[in-house]
């Protein structure tokens, strides 16, 4: 793994929400989940990073001026494994 792209990270979807800025390794990545109703959100993208406490599912991250929401964490024993929804509407 690479980490070469720097990712900031929000704790909501404010800009104001900033906590801090990491280096990761991004990736692209499909998979929908569509609920009941009929509603479909894709994640387009995956980030492996070191292991860290500021990444849970209520945070969002921008990667080269573009938000993410973070939809799944799978943690490792070293890294983390962050899948991520772009935003249709960058807020």
């Amino acid at each position: 793994m690479f980490y070469d792209t720097l990712i900031k990270i929000y704790s909501s979807s404010e800009f104001a929400s900033y906590v801090k800025s990491i280096y990761a390794d991004v990736q692209p990545f499909s998979k929908s989940i569509t609920f009941e109703d009929g509603f479909q959100i894709d994640v387009t993208s995956r980030v492996f990073c070191d292991n860290d406490e500021s990444i849970t599912k209520d945070s969002y991250l921008e990667i080269e001026n573009e938000k993410y929401k973070v939809m799944e964490i799978k943690k490792w024993d070293d890294y983390l494994a962050v899948y991520l929804y772009k935003l249709v509407r960058q807020v």
